[in-house]
C-alpha cells in the first residue's frame, strides 16, 4: 500500500512538474509579439500558430501572424488571416491598418483608402494610419491629397515624428531631396530612436540624389544595423558603392540584397553592370539574363551588347 502511495505521489509531481513548464497562450503571445518587433518573422509566425492551436479564435494571435507574413511578402496568407481576425473583432483599428497595407502592396488602392480610414475613424490618433493613407494616395497619383492631407496633419500637431518622415517620402518621390532632408532630420530632431519606417534608408536616398555618396553611405550603413534583412538597404549602399567605382563591394552587397530577396530583377541587372565593370562577363551575362527574364529592358539590352559578342 505504501509502495502504490509512493508512485502516485512521483505521478503527481511528474505531471505537475510538465504543467508547469507548459507556457500559456498568454505568454506565447508575448513571445510571438516581441519577435515580430525584433523582425524575426519566421519565429514570430511559429509562435502565433502555437498561440492559435492553444486558443483558435484569438483575434490577437490571427492579427498578429497576419502582420508577420505580411513582412516577409506572404500577401495571399497575411489577407486571409486579417480578414478572419476582423471578422472576431470589426473594432480593433490596427488590424485595418494591416489589411489597408496589404492592399496597397496588391495595388488595391481605394481599398485600401477605405480600411485606413475606418481605422482612423476607430482611433484618430494612429498616425501610422494617416501616413500609410498619404503614401497610398501618392501611389495613386493623388499628390494633392497626400500633401494635403500630411501637411493637415502637420498643422494639427507639428510634433509627430511620423509625419515629417511621410512628407519626407513624398518630397523624395517628387526628386525635391532638399526639402525631403529637412523632413526626415526633423524626424530624427522629434525622435531619435525613430526606426519604424527605416528613416535612415530615406535619408539615405535623398543624399543619393544629391550625389552626396559620403553621407550617403552612413545612412544607408545605419538602415542595415537597424534592419539587417532589409533587401533595399544592401541595394541602395551598393549603388552607391557602384557610383564610387568600388564594384567589388558593390557585388557584395547586391548579392547579400538578393539572398534577401530573389525576386528583384533590378538587383540582378545592377549586378550584372558591377560584374561588367570589373570585367568578369561570365557572371554579368548570368545575372542579365536572369534579369532579362524577369522583364527587366535595360538587361535585354546589355545581353546584345556584352554577351553576344563574347561568345
Amino acid at each position: 500500500m505504501r509502495k502504490i502511495k509512493l508512485i502516485l505521489f512521483l505521478f503527481s509531481l511528474l505531471t505537475a512538474s510538465l504543467y508547469s513548464q507548459t507556457p500559456d497562450a498568454s505568454s506565447v503571445l508575448k513571445s510571438a509579439h516581441e519577435k515580430l518587433k525584433n523582425q524575426d518573422y519566421t519565429g514570430a509566425i511559429k509562435d502565433f500558430n502555437k498561440a492559435l492551436r492553444m486558443s483558435p479564435g484569438s483575434e490577437e494571435a490571427l492579427r498578429g501572424r497576419a502582420e508577420a507574413k505580411f513582412n516577409i511578402s506572404q500577401n495571399e496568407e497575411a489577407l486571409r488571416d486579417i480578414n478572419k481576425a476582423i471578422e472576431i473583432n470589426k473594432d480593433i483599428p490596427e488590424a485595418y491598418l494591416i489589411r489597408g497595407q496589404i492592399y496597397t502592396v496588391t495595388k488595391h488602392f481605394d481599398e485600401a483608402i477605405s480600411d485606413f480610414t475606418k481605422a482612423l475613424s476607430l482611433n484618430d490618433k494612429l498616425y501610422e494610419a494617416i501616413v500609410q493613407k498619404a503614401l497610398t494616395y501618392s501611389q495613386m497619383d493623388k499628390e494633392k491629397e497626400a500633401f494635403d492631407l500630411i501637411n493637415k496633419s502637420i498643422e494639427s500637431d507639428v510634433n509627430i515624428a511620423e509625419f515629417y518622415f511621410c512628407r519626407g517620402v513624398l518630397y523624395n518621390n517628387k526628386q525635391k531631396f532638399e526639402k525631403a532632408l529637412n523632413d526626415f532630420n526633423k524626424c530624427l530632431e522629434l525622435n531619435p530612436a525613430y526606426t519604424t519606417n527605416n528613416v535612415y534608408l530615406a535619408r539615405g536616398s535623398s543624399y543619393l540624389g544629391l550625389q552626396e555618396y559620403k553621407s550617403a553611405m552612413e545612412d544607408f550603413t545605419k538602415a542595415i544595423e537597424v534592419s539587417p534583412n532589409n533587401a533595399t538597404a544592401y541595394s541602395s549602399r551598393a549603388r552607391v558603392y557602384y557610383e564610387e567605382g568600388n564594384y567589388n563591394d558593390a557585388v557584395q552587397d547586391y548579392t547579400k540584397s538578393l539572398e534577401l530577396n530573389s525576386d528583384n530583377a533590378t538587383t540582378f541587372f545592377n549586378l550584372g553592370m558591377a560584374y561588367y565593370k570589373l570585367n568578369d562577363i561570365k557572371n554579368a551575362c548570368e545575372r542579365f539574363h536572369k534579369a532579362c527574364s524577369m522583364g527587366n529592358s535595360n538587361a535585354c539590352k546589355m545581353i546584345v551588347i556584352a554577351c553576344v559578342e563574347s561568345k
